[in-house]
């Protein structure tokens, strides 16, 4: 059985002759690998030498069924490369239209597997647009499927679109297989509620129990990302019972018992086929509302022994800025906060009526644990941190938590984290992968990526390259530089294959014996570059790339290559760059103005340096009134200062930046529309 780790999710428009050489591309396979991408190859190539005559659909005979049998056997098992082979090789000897059907097979077993360039192309070299309505159903389908991974949902509904009339009642495999991909389409258009429309049809056609319990948890999620208004007044039928009945989920009636609600609900809709596994599975996730807290436990490593104080310093003036800053009605008790830990004083306002109370948090993910229960039988009834990584994966350990978590960092693990435990934190892998994203819709396909030979630059790397993987683009290179050097031109030119064109020229000159005008050129295979380093690395790496011939290659970057603080001096090299930082950086609103020069007034000497802990800090406090709302709506914004913050089926805030361009050494945002 193929490993998973050798499949392939990039798209090409590369021949079948480049199948190998594609592969290769994202990893170097086994030799058992190269041997059957290299026969699989041939094969088909063997198919498709010919283009056959017009035949009509046939049915497979007995001595088929008997090679087919075995072949389907191994799909069974996963071995979806080592079937595909098996079937190109039946195609190579058997005749139309047999052969295309064998041929269709191995390209949808192609894609199951997840070698998409490949089946891509195989699909586009089958022959036969008049073997029969099943056979063009069948690959209308893989066709869909197939732009849905490379994340062009537009093309899938046209294809999908254009066989409806086509499908018979009593094709339900070809029915279910359609829904399914329509239900995609138009998730992945962003439209919940036509999805949910395609599933509700769906459900009918199948099964399996284990399927339709999938497809309810599917509709209900879905539904989950809709406006709490599109709920309102929902309609007598199926749909409108789901609609009821995620509304319900979401916790719009705060003020009625969840059972009340789920009697009503089923007096309403007698007949709905919502399974109790799927209504006990709603009641477990629908969320109770938070009030608001009187007393805010911070748990952060402020051990000056800690590496991680200063930065746990910073999150916390931010937080005391945000706390000084609203304007609130007089405060009833505020002795748990010193002059020492709190050196602001309030210009605006009263400072809120909120107790506020300091833990260090320790310098183990168990010590955590102790501090929580102290905070807790202190009277917190709810508690910002941990700052750690370690700690926060701890909590998520957890089966319930009875007072509710901000932490200030994001979980690692794949357990479902308690209900009450909020994530939020500036996280290098998110911005990355947003990265991917902007490159990706500004219509580049191919990518050449530079990374510092770090732990940090590793997992940048990494959350870039599956997530522009993932939406069907091509990682042409990937180099790694020392950070702790300022020469980084061998790297550079091995990035943009420039060590090859000098070669080139030595062969010449070897050739020919004399001296030869030569300009060295760098690789035309990469749509732009993206960049992962801090300001100090940017600052140099950026000229090396226009010293070795790619000035105009697009750069893309995240906010590591911004230091925070305009400075045209430092950064006139980095013209051109493109990179996504929070509004905090590039366009704080009135508030976030206020409360930065709040700051830099009383923290002066860190007030630059620890600016996004700052933002982090800010964004910690103001949006704890906002979580029941973003709870209710999924598909809901908060405007904070380090991005417009969601909240995703996991409780992670996830933040959405802004986008900016260097000129003149100053970053300059990008128009409204491309933001």
């Amino acid at each position: 059985m193929l490993d998973e780790k050798y499949r392939l999710s990039p798209y090409t428009s590369e021949p079948m002759t480049n199948l190998t050489q594609a592969h290769r591309s994202r990893r170097c396979p086994t030799p058992r690998i190269r041997a059957l991408l290299a026969a699989l190859c041939m094969a088909l190539l063997a198919s498709c030498a010919s283009k056959p005559p017009p035949a009509p659909e046939t049915t497979p005979s007995t001595e088929d069924t008997a090679q087919i049998q075995p072949l389907e056997k191994m799909v069974q098992q996963g071995r979806y490369l080592d079937a595909a082979l098996a079937y190109s090789r039946l195609a190579s000897r058997a005749e139309p239209p047999q052969r295309e059907m064998y041929s269709l097979r191995a390209a949808e077993l192609l894609k199951d597997g997840n070698y998409v360039p490949q089946s891509f192309q195989l699909l586009s070299e089958i022959q036969g647009a008049d073997l029969g309505p099943k056979f063009h159903i069948r690959r209308t389908l893989l066709t869909a499927d197939i732009a849905l991974t490379r994340q062009r949902p537009n093309e899938a509904l046209d294809v999908l679109n254009s066989i409806t009339l086509q499908l018979a009642e009593d094709e339900r495999d070809f029915r279910r297989r359609y829904h399914q991909l329509r239900a995609h389409t138009f998730e992945q258009l962003g439209d919940p509620l036509e999805s949910t429309r395609e599933r509700v049809l769906l459900e009918p056609l199948l099964d399996e129990p284990a399927a339709i319990q999938v497809n309810q948890a599917a509709i209900l999620d879905t539904l989950q990302k809709l406006m709490p208004q599109a709920l309102d007044d929902p309609a007598a039928d199926e749909l409108g019972g789901w609609l009821a009945l995620a509304a319900i989920g979401k916790g719009v009636d705060d003020h009625l018992p969840a059972d009340e609600l789920i009697t009503r609900w089923r007096a309403h809709y007698p007949l709905h086929p919502a399974s109790e596994e799927t209504i006990t599975r709603l009641l477990a996730g629908r969320p109770q509302p938070l009030r608001r807290p009187e007393q805010i436990a911070l748990i952060l490593p402020l051990n000056p022994q800690d590496r991680y104080a200063k930065a746990a310093e910073a999150v916390r003036n931010g937080f005391f800025a945000a706390y000084y800053a609203q304007t609130v009605r007089p405060a009833t008790n505020t002795d748990a906060i010193t002059d020492s830990e709190a050196p602001l004083e309030s210009t605006n306002a009263t400072p809120a009526p909120i107790r506020l109370r300091i833990y260090e948090e320790g310098h183990s993910a168990e010590t955590f644990d102790a501090v929580y229960q102290q905070a807790v039988a202190d009277g917190a009834d709810f508690i910002i941190g941990p700052l750690g990584k370690d700690a926060v994966n701890q909590l998520t350990a957890w089966e319930s938590l009875p007072v509710p978590v901000l932490a200030l960092n994001y979980g690692e693990t794949n357990k479902t984290p308690p209900r009450n435990l909020f994530q939020l934190g500036l996280s290098p892998e998110q911005e990355a992968r947003e990265v991917a994203e902007r490159a990706w819709l500004d219509d580049h396909s191919r990518a050449a990526v530079i990374t510092p030979s770090t732990p940090w630059g590793d997992r940048v790397a990494k959350a870039f390259n599956e997530r522009w993987l993932k939406l069907g683009g091509h990682v042409v290179e990937i180099q790694h530089y020392d950070p702790k050097t300022n020469d980084y031109s061998l790297p550079i030119r091995r990035l943009l294959n420039v060590d090859e064109s000098q070669e080139r020229r030595k062969s010449v000159h070897r050739i020919i014996g004399k001296k030869v005008e030569f300009i060295p050129r760098r690789r035309q295979d990469i749509d732009f570059i993206f960049m992962a380093a801090f300001s100090r690395q940017a600052r140099v790496i950026r000229p090396q790339l226009r010293f070795h011939h790619a000035p105009k290659v697009p750069v893309y970057t995240t906010s590591h290559a911004f230091s925070g603080n305009v400075d045209a001096q430092r950064d006139r090299d980095m013209n051109g760059v493109i990179f996504a930082d929070m509004p905090w950086t590039l366009a704080p609103d009135e508030t976030g103005q206020r409360i930065k020069a709040d700051i830099a007034r009383a923290w002066p000497g860190a007030a630059k340096r620890y600016t996004r802990l700052h933002a982090l800090g800010v964004d910690a406090y103001r949006v704890i009134d906002q979580l029941n709302t973003l709870r209710r709506n999924r598909a809901g914004h908060f405007a904070g200062e380090t991005g417009e913050l969601s909240l995703d089926m996991a409780n992670r805030l996830q933040r959405r930046l802004l986008w900016a361009r260097f000129q003149r050494g100053v970053p300059q945002l990008l128009d409204t529309a491309e933001n």
